[in-house]
C-alpha cells in the first residue's frame, strides 16, 4: 500500500484495535486517535488523543497523514446532542480536515443501521435506499452523503463500510445475516486501502454469509474483497442458544434492537 501515514480514529474500540492489528508493521507510520485511553504505542505508532469535534484539533491531528480509517462515533441510539457533536459535526471535521491535508483517502466507518428500517429476509443492494433505524443510523447516512460529496466535488476518494455485527463468533440469530468475521474485516480493510480507484464506494462489512440480506456481489468486486468466512458454520449452535433462552431470537427488522427501540407499529400509528 503507497500510504506513509494512516490515521485511524476510534482505535481505542473494539473495530478500531482489529484495524490497529491490521495495519501494524504494513505502513511507516500509523497515527492512532480517540479519547478513551489506548494501549501504549508500539514502533512506528504514535497516539493523538483528540475530540472529533474540536475542528482546530483535528485538523492538527491530520496534518500528514495521507489515509484515514475513520472509525470514532458515538455509539449511543436517539441523544440527538451526542450524535450531532460527535457523527455528524465530527465527521464533517474529519473531511474537512482531509481535504486541506491533501488526504488521499477516507474509509469511513458507516453501519448496517443506516438501512436497519428493511424487514429481515429482504436482500437489499449497496444502492438501495437508506431507511436508517435510529438518530445513530441516521447519522452514517449523513456520513455516506458527506462522503460523496467530497468526492464529487473534491475527488478524496472512500468507502463507506456499512459494517454488519463484528464478533469472533456470530452469537445471536441475526448475526447469521449480518456477521462480519474478524479474519474477515481485516481483508475488507486492506482491500479497501489497496484498491486502485475507489471513487466514492459503499459496500456492506459482512462475511460470506449464506443467509445474508445483502448483496455486495458488485461493490465487493470492485475492492477486491472475497471474504473467506460463513456464519451458517456456527448456526446450529446459534439456534442452540435461542431455544434455551442465552440469545435473542429473530427480530423483524434488519437492523435489530435498535430497530426496535421506540418504534411505532402501525396498529397504534397516529
Amino acid at each position: 500500500m503507497d500510504y506513509k501515514r494512516i490515521l485511524i480514529t476510534g482505535a481505542a474500540g473494539q473495530v478500531g484495535r482489529l484495524a490497529r492489528k491490521a495495519l501494524r508493521g504494513r505502513v511507516p507510520h500509523l497515527r492512532l486517535s480517540d479519547i478513551a485511553a489506548m494501549p501504549p504505542a508500539g514502533d512506528n505508532e504514535e497516539l493523538w488523543n483528540c475530540d472529533l469535534a474540536d475542528a482546530p484539533a483535528v485538523a492538527a491531528m491530520l496534518q500528514g497523514v495521507d489515509a484515514v480509517v475513520h472509525l470514532g462515533a458515538s455509539l449511543n441510539v436517539d441523544d440527538w446532542q451526542d450524535t450531532l457533536r460527535v457523527n455528524i459535526a465530527g465527521s464533517y471535521n474529519i473531511y474537512e480536515s482531509a481535504r486541506q491535508a491533501g488526504v488521499k483517502r477516507v474509509i469511513y466507518a458507516s453501519s448496517h443501521h443506516a438501512v436497519g428500517m428493511y424487514p429481515v429476509g429482504e436482500r437489499i443492494q449497496a444502492d438501495a435506499p437508506a431507511r436508517p433505524d435510529s438518530l445513530y443510523g441516521l447519522s452514517k447516512c449523513f456520513g455516506e452523503d458527506l462522503a460523496r460529496y467530497y468526492w464529487d466535488k473534491y475527488k478524496i476518494e472512500s468507502v463507506c463500510l456499512r459494517i454488519g455485527s463484528t464478533r469472533p463468533e456470530p452469537n445471536e440469530s441475526r448475526e447469521l445475516a449480518t456477521w462480519l468475521s474478524e479474519p474477515d474485516f481485516e481483508r475488507l480493510l486492506l482491500a479497501c486501502l489497496a484498491a486502485p480507484s475507489v471513487g466514492c464506494t459503499v459496500v456492506f462489512g459482512v462475511s460470506g454469509n449464506r443467509d445474508s440480506w445483502w448483496d455486495n456481489e458488485k461493490s465487493a468486486a470492485r475492492l477486491g474483497y472475497a471474504p473467506q468466512d460463513d456464519a451458517h458454520a456456527h448456526a446450529e449452535r446459534v439456534r442452540q442458544q435461542v431455544a434455551r433462552g442465552e440469545s435473542p431470537g429473530p427480530y423483524p427488522l434488519q437492523g435489530g434492537k435498535r430497530a426496535e427501540y421506540g418504534l411505532v407499529r402501525d396498529d397504534k400509528a397516529l
